[in-house]
């Protein structure tokens, strides 16, 4: 029977691929494969092939010293311990294996065992773990020059962390479930576990309190004395023992070449074992469980492929509108209290204005004390680089718009409205929503730079400078929102298979890449114009009219620029959304 379960999985693995290679004879996905597979050489093999080519040529090829190793694999068995910790902690409800329908309807009344169903779930999970341990091995090929060792190495290593987490994932699993079959509660179960973590940190503590030296100027002078004083603190008393299972899982991680990963693995393979016998040895029912899970996947699964992410979440529950809606008045409105009725409850303007008094209060209670005020210049910094990710990322993250009503367009267009003002009304909520955002990180940025702090910023500069950019940004953010839906219109058959995030894959990931470099240049030579004819006016009136009077007029100049860019925008996606037919452009 094992051997009808391991050639149903290898069957389902080849059909997958199959069906991935097919679908590249379509250009949408053999382009976005290609963009995606040169996605990954340029980030990650490249890299790690000079990173690699670098070690052998240095001297990093031999590794990291023993004690620093040694360091490393304390401070990862330590990790490993804390997530162990809160899988008792967390969960709350029986443990349930996760099927498919396909495998609930012929696996569950058939004439197999409990045991060989764990064993096949064990196997369809390891082809899981292998893939994302790939995954880390590309993201960690940075480290391999410090660490030692080869990909395969790395590779291996990552399998059996994940192997034996998931593992004692599940075995923790059917031993809370039993708990709840006793009449155990969740929460009588965490206050047990947090009293022994308690317990056992407070005796930990009691001991380095009564043996252990603080740590001397001698010991911090460089990297390597922190590690041995680290070392010292982490191999004494009763430290080691509560470390010595996550020390050898993480053994074969750090393994410097193939002997030293052989002498790692073994230990390493005895806890993955003793997990195996364990999982295996538990007497607990999972079928209702994996049922329910199940149901739930398969509503959560169509829910995404339906673009529906509100009920993927879960039930929805009735909450009131963003805003009052008026009964008459411009209709761009109803769909912006339609949109963000969609939206999370945090979208709302009271929201923004509890956060605007946050930001002020925590500006102002840095600046009050001049021992706080060294904190100002990392709010300004953290600020900044949030304000860099909303206008990068940003308009592929708020897609209430076109993106999200394209499977009704036929309904929107019988909607007694021109084809901008469709649009238009599709674009106000994720405007306002990346606005908000982004005047957010403007007052981060006033309230890190006081007035009176920075010479060259006059007050008066700064406050122009503001009314400047408080309209400008809802302009640029709409001329943004422009182009991805603009490409909603004109393939609307890469936007639908990009639509479902369900679906993962190279060509996927290439075709988004496509879009946010094609969005990024538009923009880019949407603003040219802009930035150029504010420059040009602030250079030729500032001796005339002053700093601040050239900085407002060009501050105005720019905001006229980017206005009627967005209104050809608006008025061209409106001519063709009313010309736009779903059935004839989405037909196979």
């Amino acid at each position: 029977m094992f051997g009808a379960l391991l050639y149903l999985r290898l069957t389902s693995l080849r059909n997958l691929v199959v069906t991935r290679l097919r679908r590249l004879r379509q250009p949408k996905y053999l382009v976005g494969a290609l963009v995606g597979a040169a996605y990954f050489y340029l980030m990650f093999f490249r890299r790690a092939m000079g990173a690699r080519a670098a070690a052998h040529a240095g001297p990093l090829a031999a590794g990291l010293p023993d004690d620093v190793r040694v360091m490393l694999a304390s401070i990862g068995s330590l990790v490993l311990l804390i997530i162990v910790a809160l899988g008792w902690i967390l969960p709350d409800q029986r443990a349930g294996l996760t099927f498919t329908e396909a495998e609930i309807a012929f696996l569950f009344p058939a004439p197999v065992r409990r045991r060989t169903l764990i064993y096949y779930k064990l196997l369809n999970s390891q082809l899981t773990i292998l893939f994302t341990a790939g995954v880390f091995t590309l993201f960690s090929r940075g480290g391999s020059s410090l660490i030692g060792g080869n990909a395969w190495i790395h590779w291996a290593g990552w399998w059996v962390i994940l192997a034996t987490l998931n593992l004692h994932f599940m075995g923790a699993a059917f031993v809370i479930t039993r708990l709840m079959d006793n009449g155990i509660t969740p929460w009588r179960r965490r206050f047990t576990v947090l009293g022994l973590i308690g317990l056992v940190v407070g005796a930990i503590v009691v001991w380095m309190w009564r043996d252990l030296r603080a740590p001397q100027a001698a010991d911090l002078v460089n990297f390597h004395t922190t590690a041995a004083y680290l070392n010292t603190l982490l191999a004494s008393g009763p430290i080691p023992w509560l470390l010595l299972p996550g020390r050898l899982v993480v053994g074969p991680m750090l393994a410097a070449d193939g002997p030293d990963f052989l002498r790692a693995l073994g230990p390493a393979l005895l806890v993955f074992a003793a997990h195996f016998v364990w999982v295996l040895r538990s007497e607990v029912s999972f079928e209702d469980a994996s049922l329910a899970k199940s149901e739930k996947r398969a509503a959560h699964v169509a829910a995404v492929r339906e673009g529906n992410w509100r009920a993927a979440r879960g039930a929805l529950k009735a909450r009131p509108g963003p805003f009052r809606l008026a009964p008459s008045g411009p209709p761009e409105v109803a769909f912006l209290w339609k949109n963000l009725l969609s939206t999370f409850p945090l979208f709302r303007p009271r929201t923004f204005v509890v956060l605007v008094v946050a930001i002020i209060g925590v500006g102002q209670w840095l600046d009050f004390d001049p021992d706080r005020r060294a904190a100002l210049p990392a709010l300004a910094i953290c600020a900044l680089i949030a304000a860099g990710y909303i206008l990068f990322l940003g308009p592929q993250l708020a897609r209430q718009d076109l993106r999200s009503d394209l499977g009704n367009a036929d309904i929107l267009k019988t909607y007694p409205l021109r084809g901008w003002q469709v649009v238009l009304g599709e674009l106000l909520t994720p405007v306002a929503i990346l606005t908000a955002a982004l005047w957010l990180a403007l007052l981060t940025l006033l309230v890190a730079f006081p007035p009176g702090r920075t010479p060259w910023l006059t007050p008066g500069l700064m406050l122009t400078i503001v009314a400047g950019l408080v309209p400008i940004i809802p302009a640029v953010c709409a001329l943004q929102l422009l182009v991805p839906n603009a490409a909603t219109l004109l393939f609307p058959a890469w936007m639908q298979s990009m639509r479902n995030r369900s679906e993962r894959g190279i060509e996927l990931l290439g075709q988004r890449l496509i879009f946010i470099a094609g969005q990024l240049l538009v923009v880019l030579l949407a603003l040219l114009p802009a930035a150029l004819g504010a420059a040009a006016m602030i250079f030729a009136t500032q001796w005339l009219i002053g700093l601040v009077a050239a900085v407002a007029l060009a501050a105005a100049g720019t905001l006229a620029i980017l206005v009627g860019e967005v209104a050809v925008g608006l008025w061209w996606l409106g001519q063709r959304f009313e010309h736009f037919d779903l059935s004839a452009e989405l037909r196979p």
